[in-house]
């Protein structure tokens, strides 16, 4: 495979995680209600985002070439981020590069790491069991320098504990909203 051809061929990869972020969950919801839970605007607002961050959705267009775009307000500090949708297979499959932006949808440097990439691929997958979905995520840089590459994963550890909370407000989520 080439390197940093992830969305491309993101249907047929095996990457292992030596090269990428490798994200697993089980959330006790079936997959169509954690599915919904990414599709629903609304959802995302309740739990996306880093704890104690206050979500807010300019726009939400969840097809594939759609965008989501958000600013994040943590205490008064606002950061920008979005989505690029690229394959979305409801209920088992969500694929989107994500960036930090302005408030315009541009793509820009994340402001505390500008040596961040500006583009991380990410494949989400549900898989129903027994009334419960494992999630797996897997995220990788794209489009990125060896700098950027270099600095994306020497930043595992710190993604996976955010992530952790991520995941722990989706899990809240989904038990207050009676799923």
């Amino acid at each position: 495979m080439e390197k940093n051809n992830y969305p491309a061929d993101a249907a047929g990869t095996n990457e292992t995680a030596a090269n990428e972020l490798v994200l697993t969950r089980v959330f006790n919801a079936p997959v169509e209600t954690v599915f919904k839970a990414f599709s629903d605007a609304e959802a995302m607002a309740h739990w996306w985002g880093p704890k104690g961050s206050k979500l807010t959705v300019k726009k939400f267009d969840f097809t594939p070439g759609g965008i989501f775009h958000y600013s994040q307000d943590f205490g008064g500090m606002i950061m920008w981020g979005k989505f690029r949708y690229l394959e979305i297979q409801a209920p088992e499959k969500i694929v989107f590069v994500n960036s930090f932006s302005d408030e315009d949808g541009n793509i820009t440097p994340n402001a505390f790491l500008p040596s961040f990439p500006l583009e991380i691929a990410n494949i989400i997958t549900l898989a129903g069991q027994d009334g419960k979905t494992l999630l797996t995520m897997r995220g990788r840089p794209i489009n990125a320098s060896e700098a950027e590459e270099a600095t994306f994963f020497g930043m595992i550890k710190n993604m996976e504990q955010g992530f952790a909370g991520t995941f722990e407000q989706l899990d809240n989520y989904l038990s207050e909203s009676g799923k």
